[in-house]
């Protein structure tokens, strides 16, 4: 379940690295329609390994998941042709770090009560391993926790100079 998450940024490691593929690979790991491919091709395999409709369904939706996520977390184009576009949760350190570790907080709650959990998994030493790599993902990707960010918008349009360098881009 856990590459069924992540496999649309998995697969950009696939992908030839470089300036050029870094602006334009995005379009077949995280837009659609090849993001769909994706799924089916992750539904395919957990089929092939474990024969539960279930979890084959479950390895779909959640590679699914990550591209919906990503228009949260990320600003991209999310289908060919289509706008950059996205509410770029990562450019606001602080709101991502309490989403995040709200989320990982109640997953390794839940991990805790669930029967014969691994050891290592639910031991609090996880979870603060877990926080500060998130904190530091979170600092690293903005430019350091900036509180004078305090609203969070909805950019929709065309402009590179934002992913680059964090500029809002212009109303149009």
């Amino acid at each position: 379940m856990i590459v069924a998450s992540m496999l649309p940024d998995l697969a950009d490691f696939v992908l030839p690295q470089g300036t050029e593929c870094r602006t334009t690979c995005g379009m077949y790991t995280h837009a659609f329609p090849a993001v769909l491919v994706l799924a089916a091709g992750m539904a395919a395999l957990a089929w092939g390994i474990w024969h539960r409709r279930s979890t084959a369904l479950l390895s779909g939706v959640l590679v699914l998941s990550h591209v919906a996520l990503d228009f949260v977390t990320g600003y991209k184009r999310f289908w060919l042709g289509g706008p950059i576009t996205g509410v770029n949760l990562y450019q606001h350190a602080v709101v991502d770090f309490v989403i995040e570790s709200t989320m990982m907080g109640i997953a390794w709650w839940a991990l805790r009560r669930s029967r014969n959990p691994p050891a290592w998994a639910v031991h609090p030493v996880t979870l603060v391993l877990l926080l500060v790599l998130q904190g530091s993902f979170d600092v690293l990707n903005s430019g350091g926790f900036n509180l004078s960010k305090p609203h969070l918008s909805l950019h929709h349009g065309e402009s590179k100079s934002f992913i680059r360098t964090g500029e809002t881009p212009k109303s149009s």
